[in-house]
């Protein structure tokens, strides 16, 4: 079962009383582990809000997009990217239409974050530390979306959104906190390779173009880059054409003529090979739900 518009849409319906005594029986779990922790799927309105909260929030795209500004640190929103919102953050968010998003809200006050002693403090604290833009490797995507499918399983089990909310934030907080090799080759800073992919994804796009955009040798930024993301530079673009050339084939009447030359693929057929290939689907499907 895949995630789509229409079961995350059954997701976000009031929660019936066995969802209340779900949710007592996760506050208690959560209790027991040192802090609250609540995971939520979310459709994020189309006009601007405003606000900011006292827990800690990561937001991570599951369908369309949506767009987070934190203090002028701007996130753009889809299934390979996630945004950390710190306590007390003012942040603008939006959604464009069929957009949803998995939001983890965790207790700022819990002992992970006030106390130094315990076991997670450096990983979890390090994490939420800052308004931080996040590039989901494929083992991130992986959980993402296996999460959601079991949420789906069991949409009124809070305790599993519980655990599962966890499982995501320790993963993704192992990620930032590099092994020693890690911090002695670097990481790569994927927003700007992001940002790059982005302004030329109706371009042909080679390793030695994101390679240059850090100043490193090809050979270098191949290894650095498998290594931190789990995928090759190659695979990664062809993940950005398609999330881009999905949402415009879900949320706009462009003919695939135009979204594959918006998108990088050298012809219509080139488009519908690469969503049937990695996404298991084809575009004429994705259109019509």
């Amino acid at each position: 079962m895949g995630v789509t518009d229409q079961n995350l849409r059954q997701l976000i319906a009031p929660v019936s009383a066995r969802g209340r005594a779900a949710a007592h029986k996760a506050e208690v779990s959560a209790a027991a582990t040192g802090g609250m922790l609540v995971a939520e799927v979310v459709r994020l309105p189309q006009h601007v809000n405003r606000h900011s909260h006292p827990y800690h929030q990561l937001v991570m795209g599951l369908t369309g997009t949506a767009e987070i500004d934190m203090l002028g640190l701007a996130a753009h929103l889809d299934v390979s990217h996630a945004c950390v919102v710190p306590s007390n953050t003012y942040h603008d968010f939006y959604g464009r239409p069929s957009n949803h998003v998995l939001v983890i809200n965790i207790d700022a006050d819990s002992p992970v974050f006030t106390d130094q002693a315990h076991p997670d403090h450096a990983s979890l604290a390090t994490l939420f530390d800052r308004p931080r833009l996040i590039s989901l490797d494929n083992g991130m995507r992986q959980l993402t979306q296996v999460s959601i499918q079991e949420i789906q399983r069991n949409p009124h089990d809070r305790a599993l959104r519980h655990y599962l909310g966890s499982a995501i934030i320790r993963c993704l907080s192992q990620r930032l906190l590099p092994s020693t090799s890690q911090h002695e080759r670097g990481l790569l800073d994927m927003y700007k390779i992001d940002n790059y992919i982005f302004e030329h994804l109706d371009e042909t796009i080679s390793i030695a173009d994101l390679a240059a955009c850090l100043c490193l040798s090809e050979r270098r930024f191949h290894g650095i880059f498998k290594a931190q993301m789990q995928q090759t530079p190659h695979q990664y673009i062809i993940d950005q054409r398609l999330d881009k050339a999905i949402q415009l084939i879900t949320n706009t009447s462009l003919s695939l003529i135009e979204i594959s030359e918006l998108c990088g693929f050298s012809s219509q057929s080139a488009l519908t090979s690469s969503v049937r290939k990695y996404r298991g689907t084809t575009p004429g499907r994705l259109r019509n739900g």
